[in-house]
């Protein structure tokens, strides 16, 4: 038996390595490097003199860990161990399990990261932090950082004008810091990990708090908790970064959104993408809301990250924010710049191009019906009574706090003002009508302060699918 042909190169600056091959034939093709194999792939050569090409990717674990720590990653086979200065550090590593120790003063904490596919994951190593916000309840939008993030500055998202290049206190701390892009299933979407929420509310004045472990008094986020589905707490959740495609219903890149389209049909549409796709619920509106305001301390959006919405007259292509550097801000030249322009850690559109339909939620007259399991969604029955709505429609003043169990985060407005202004209080619009039973949720094309974060539409009927209202996927792994 003649044993196998094996050439090797090593690779230069820019990562390009060449092998001159003697003998036709299938060859495996991978690279080492400290101590991790990359991915394994295969090239066939033949008599003639051909050039072929391959790009391998290895599995990468970025780590962020507290300034001093001791920081330990091993899989059992190979170790790795650092004194961390605060910034995220990123090794090249094996598939398999990997047991991430960080001990400072006497204390320690530990995670584990299953590495099963070639591609980057993150981790972060720190004691459980909280970050809290404390609203007054009065007419101003802003509110005042409490525990952890006392001392933090405002953000300071993306301008597309050379001056503000994106910064934010959040970014180095989780559950924020752990937000990413994700290829998944040929969709873009983005990864939200698990947090723990405590929302409090004395007469007017509230108070968000965001923890990123356990803590007594706290719950897990609404789209991360036990929706009764079997599954249990997810560690992630995934939401589409752009609005669901006029094509296919898929989150894309360079396709108009899906419009025309009543909320029951787009659920069904999403849902035939898998198994473990569910149309945008209010259990994700909430979960994505609550991150802004503690990263925000400011219920008005447009002010704080960009006008957005579009050109006033029609949808435009998704992608739009493809170029920018920073996963939040607005490619206008300045925030108060109508445009279809804006995202939100790296979610784009929220409040442009069109409104998306939330699932998980109807109403009957003024009663409010909330669900958690995306198998039982509906538009007429079922459902969790979780409250009541304003019956007028207006500028948003005050939110109620449900205290039906299990949904305590699914806040709806119990009072409405009148401010064609829209800067004041929740500084977004709330619609209301008696016959209406279904969300919208974001903005449209339209330049309109009255969107945001907050805005929402529950003037709507089930039979109802209008150019302006698309719809937006999330996954929830199984």
């Amino acid at each position: 038996m003649s044993l196998p042909k094996i050439y090797t190169a090593t690779a230069d600056s820019s990562g390009n390595a060449v092998l001159h091959i003697d003998d036709p034939g299938l060859y495996q093709v991978n690279a080492s490097l400290q101590g991790a194999t990359s991915e394994t792939k295969y090239i066939e050569t033949t008599t003639t003199n051909t050039t072929q090409s391959v790009s391998l990717a290895f599995a990468k674990l970025a780590v962020t860990a507290v300034e001093g720590g001791e920081v330990t990653l091993t899989d059992g086979t190979t170790t790795h161990t650092y004194t961390s200065d605060g910034t995220p550090k990123t090794y090249l590593v094996n598939l398999g399990t990997w047991t991430c120790t960080m001990e400072l003063d006497g204390d320690s904490v530990t995670k584990t990261v299953v590495v099963d596919d070639y591609t980057t994951y993150t981790t972060s190593l720190a004691f459980t932090q909280t970050f809290g916000v404390f609203w007054d309840g009065s007419s101003t939008t802003t509110m005042t950082r409490t525990d952890d993030a006392a001392s933090f500055s405002n953000p300071d998202p993306y301008v597309n004008d050379n001056n503000h290049p994106g910064y934010s206190p959040f970014d180095d701390v989780m559950p924020w810091s752990g937000i990413r892009r994700v290829t998944l299933d040929g969709n873009e979407l983005v990864e939200i990990p698990k947090f723990w929420y405590k929302i409090t509310k004395t007469g007017s004045a509230m108070t968000f708090q965001i923890a990123n472990g356990p803590v007594e008094g706290f719950s897990v986020s609404p789209a991360h908790m036990d929706r009764g589905d079997g599954v249990g707490e997810r560690d992630y959740v995934y939401v589409g970064r752009y609005h669901c495609s006029s094509t296919n219903y898929k989150s894309t890149s360079g396709s108009s959104p899906k419009v025309s389209i009543t909320r029951s049909t787009a659920r069904t549409s999403i849902h035939n993408l898998g198994s473990d796709y569910w149309q945008f619920d209010f259990a994700m509106f909430w979960t994505i809301r609550m991150l802004y305001i503690v990263e925000f301390a400011d219920w008005d959006s447009q002010k704080v990250i960009g006008y957005g919405c579009g050109n006033g007259s029609s949808v435009v292509t998704m992608g739009y924010t493809d170029s920018m550097p920073y996963h939040t801000g607005t490619m206008a030249s300045s925030r108060t710049t109508y445009a279809a322009s804006t995202q939100y850690r790296y979610i784009e559109g929220i409040w442009d191009n069109v409104l998306d339909w939330c699932d998980g939620i109807r109403f009957s007259s003024s009663s409010i019906y909330t669900y958690l399991n995306p198998s039982t969604y509906s538009d007429s029955s079922g459902g969790t009574n979780t409250g009541t709505r304003y019956t007028s429609s207006g500028c948003i003043s005050a939110f109620g706090v449900p205290t039906a169990t299990d949904y305590e985060w699914a806040l709806y407005p119990s009072s409405i003002v009148s401010d064609s202004s829209y800067s004041t209080y929740i500084a977004d619009y709330c619609y209301y009508d008696s016959s209406g039973v279904v969300l919208c949720v974001g903005g449209n094309y339209g330049q309109y302060r009255g969107y945001g974060m907050f805005y929402l539409g529950g003037n709507n009927g089930s039979s109802d699918s209008d150019g302006d209202i698309g719809a937006r996927l999330q996954k929830l792994p199984i």
